[in-house]
């Protein structure tokens, strides 16, 4: 999820178990614990474009990690505020709370979190819920904003803290169901295709959780069918797009360190395209940063594959995406249009 979210749940996580005690302090720290797995971007701004996103959602997303450095942080607050009351175990599991929350709600976006690590690399991405999700975040906001207005003696600050994040809880969990019943419909319709699936990723658009989109793997084959399906348009008929990968083009290649990462970070959903220069690496999981406005829009996320000899290996740099205002502006409209079944969408 986004970082503000993260910070809005850990502050009310900090009220609801230590602000009758600590005061506004609580929240402060839970806020503070909540955006510390995420302090891996700097770690990464020494990496190169494919480990940085390895790494990031990593080993500092893993419960190894959290149980781990809660003890520490928790240590470290506690001497921070030692003329209080509250010892070092009960900052510890503020700590503790506000970084498992962390981890365990971006488990539930589509971008992976390696939360079994090191044990296993493996990244979960359960894909109920947008990364960037206004209804999740709209309680918890609204809790922080009465929080911050509230003096530290009031007796509905925990109250205040309990009932926002059950709300979005509560809708974290309508967002799973959801999933279900939106997974249904992909595989019924993708039946209907006649075609053998060994692959489905299946996500909900930016921003909302009433637009899915649905890529699945051909078996045997480096074509891809690409859909979407909206709960609120009264249909569940499912178009799909026919996508080649062009994997052949990696072929000589897969033994490559740079060729094996990349394809771990894609989970398998890639296009090759063939360039002057070498290659270009399209993730298609998350598809173009303006999908609905045709298809000369670049991908949300591509890589620059360029051999080097001396290396034996490509060197791989993500493309930049450049900001086009009047694209993203369409881009929302378009977006709600889609969600809404309407047939004014661009092709």
């Amino acid at each position: 999820m986004d970082s503000l979210t993260h910070v809005l749940l850990g502050a009310a996580i900090g009220e609801a178990t230590l602000g009758k005690q600590a005061g506004k302090k609580a929240m402060l720290w839970g806020a503070v614990a909540a955006t510390a797995p995420d302090l891996d971007v700097f770690v990464g701004i020494f990496m190169n474009d494919v480990d940085k996103i390895i790494f990031h959602r990593g080993i500092t997303h893993s419960i190894f990690f959290v149980l781990l450095s809660s003890p520490l942080y928790g240590w470290i607050i506690s001497k921070i505020h030692s003329k209080d009351s509250i010892n070092w175990k009960q900052w510890t599991f503020l700590v503790f709370l506000s970084q498992f929350t962390h981890i365990l709600l971006d488990s539930f976006t589509s971008y992976g979190t390696q939360i079994f690590l090191p044990f296993t690399n493996e990244a979960i991405s359960l894909s109920t819920i947008s990364v960037l999700d206004p209804i999740f975040t709209m309680p918890l906001l609204i809790g922080f904003l009465f929080l911050l207005r509230s003096a530290n003696a009031s007796q509905n600050r925990q109250l205040i803290a309990f009932v926002s994040i059950l709300i979005s809880c509560l809708y974290l969990m309508f967002t799973v169901f959801n999933k279900i019943h939106v997974d249904q419909q992909f595989r019924n319709a993708l039946n209907e295709t006649g075609a053998e699936i060994s692959k489905l990723d299946i996500k909900p658009t930016l921003l909302n959780n009433l637009l899915w989109r649905g890529i699945a793997l051909v078996e045997d084959t480096d074509f891809y069918l690409v859909g979407y399906y909206s709960v609120a348009d009264g249909t569940s008929d499912i178009e799909f797009e026919l996508i080649r990968g062009n994997h052949d083009l990696l072929q000589p290649y897969n033994d490559l360190q740079s060729v094996r990462r990349l394809k771990w970070v894609s989970k398998g959903f890639y296009q090759v395209e063939k360039t002057t220069y070498g290659y270009l690496f399209n993730d298609l999981r998350f598809g173009r940063v303006a999908e609905f406005s045709g298809n000369d829009t670049p991908y949300a996320f591509s890589y620059y594959m360029e051999f080097e000899p001396g290396k034996g290996d490509f060197r791989v740099n993500r493309i930049e995406l450049q900001i086009d205002r009047q694209r993203e502006s369409s881009s929302v409209s378009l977006l709600w249009d889609k969600i809404l079944g309407n047939d004014s969408v661009a092709e």
